[in-house]
């Protein structure tokens, strides 16, 4: 077919967003409908975006014979997300720090915190939109995506003191996409 620099997709549009929701929370059918109230939008992300990862690892199986390579195979296999989320906010504090109380009073919120870090599970939607064109998109719906802190978070005058986090996703998820080969047509 040869090449096709529409097929070229350069992400990060306005509208990208990381949706988490209590686990088994009703997640949308669609491309294009919004998610249910209970998914809170993560907010901000790092200009870095968002890493999927493959995770497993791959084995290969040597024949007797000159010892050469007869099988390979991948062990452990999964796929992580990993993002820095850019808002200071009671969604962010309570996935990156294990918050066993909080309250707050004249403004001022007082958290007491565990100094261990726990697996947050949540529901997840991810939308990806074309930098260029919003049209095209990519939607991912994770029944479980098991969220931990990521790496430091730091405080100076030169960065936004983000939280960074890696959620792994366990068992299947769905991706809908914008079908650039075989668009919709319309009478």
């Amino acid at each position: 077919m040869g090449q096709n620099a529409e097929f070229a997709r350069i992400y990060g549009g306005d509208s990208d967003a990381i949706y988490l929701a209590p686990i088994g929370s009703t997640k949308p059918t669609t491309i294009n409908a919004d998610p249910a109230a209970a998914y809170e939008d993560v907010g901000w992300l790092h200009s870095d975006g968002v890493t999927e990862a493959a995770t497993g690892s791959k084995t290969e199986i040597r024949g007797h014979q000159g010892n050469g390579v007869v099988r390979t195979r991948v062990e452990g296999g999964g796929t992580t997300i990993a993002f820095i989320a850019l808002e200071d906010k009671a969604q962010t504090r309570e996935l990156r720090y294990h918050v066993k109380t909080d309250a707050t009073a004249a403004g001022v919120r007082t958290e007491t915190r565990s100094p261990g870090q726990r697996v947050s599970p949540r529901a997840a939607v991810i939308d990806f939109f074309d930098a260029d064109d919003e049209t095209v998109k990519e939607r991912w719906i994770i029944d479980r995506l098991e969220i931990v802190p990521d790496g430091d978070r730091v405080y100076v005058n030169s960065d936004i003191a983000g939280f960074p986090f890696i959620g792994q996703i366990i068992g299947d998820y769905t991706v809908l996409s914008t079908d650039l080969e075989n668009p919709a047509v319309t009478p």
